[in-house]
């Protein structure tokens, strides 16, 4: 099968900034977990921080769950230490981030936002040295 839904990751420092949309299914998440895995142990040791813009992510089906919860798994076991996700459907997303980490050790701590300017805002505490205009301009180019 073929996957649906788009990702793309983009890295400065010891952060992560992931957008997402589209419908996702089996593939695309499995395909998603295995690029996050590989664009985080880029970043070398040490804490770290995942970005997920989710406001244009349509969800998916319960088959997603499972390679998403071994994402998560790898996350927290790899000293993500702050997740930050941009929802648009807050109830719906919330949720679906929930069933992923459902049986997951939390030891990161999860922030919600609504926008990309609070996100960068919330890293800007996180990482007050770090210079975000170069990574949120490849990842929202022409706005």
């Amino acid at each position: 099968m073929r996957s649906h839904g788009e990702c793309s990751i983009h890295s400065a420092d010891r952060l992560l900034w992931i957008v997402v949309s589209g419908g996702i299914n089996y593939e695309f998440a499995c395909h998603y977990r295995d690029t996050v895995r590989a664009a985080a142990r880029a970043l070398g040791p040490g804490p770290w921080l995942r970005v997920t813009d989710l406001r244009h992510w349509q969800l998916g089906g319960p088959e997603v769950i499972p390679p998403l919860q071994e994402l998560m798994q790898w996350c927290e076991g790899h000293e993500l230490a702050h997740s930050i996700n941009i929802v648009s459907m807050v109830n719906l997303q919330k949720h679906m981030l929930d069933q992923m980490m459902a049986g997951v050790a939390r030891r990161s701590q999860r922030h919600l936002a609504r926008s990309v300017e609070e996100a960068s805002q919330q890293v800007q505490q996180l990482a007050p040295a770090l210079d975000l205009a170069p990574l949120l301009a490849a990842a929202y180019p022409g706005h």
